[in-house]
């Protein structure tokens, strides 16, 4: 999985963490890691091979990409909790997560992913071939 709960420790308090995780049998942190990875693929899957991105281990990954999805998740985990009482900052930060994916899908933010998926434009120039005419 690209992101898991142990990412999450340094961006939140441990005790906060596990507080929100309340649910015993369907992890409510699985499931805001999961969504926040589902947000990464929806907006840049037309721009880049971003499955070739969340595939990578711990080692490997996009700092950046790594950091949106953090705010992502952490964002969703107070959603499932109380979403009324979101601080702030991390309201703040859950808005410029997806400020920055939009732009990277319009193409004013570049991400260093490597494998950039080629574009497919459906219209096509051309034109019939040269007709030599003889009187």
């Amino acid at each position: 999985m690209y992101l898991i709960k142990s990412d999450l420790q340094l961006s939140i308090e441990q005790a906060l963490l596990e507080a929100l995780d309340f649910s015993q049998d369907a992890s409510v942190i699985t499931t805001a890691c999961n969504q926040a990875v589902g947000q990464l693929r929806s907006y840049l899957s037309t721009k880049y091979d971003i499955d070739t991105e969340l595939g990578k281990t711990a080692a490997n990954r996009n700092e950046m990409l790594l950091m949106i999805a953090k705010d992502l998740a952490i964002y969703h985990i107070w959603t499932y909790v109380d979403p009324t009482s979101i601080p702030g900052a991390r309201r703040d930060r859950y808005t410029a997560a997806i400020d920055y994916l939009k732009g990277a899908q319009l193409g004013t933010v570049v991400i260093n992913i490597t494998a950039a998926v080629t574009t497919y434009s459906p219209i096509t120039g051309g034109s019939n071939n040269k007709r030599s005419n003889h009187y």
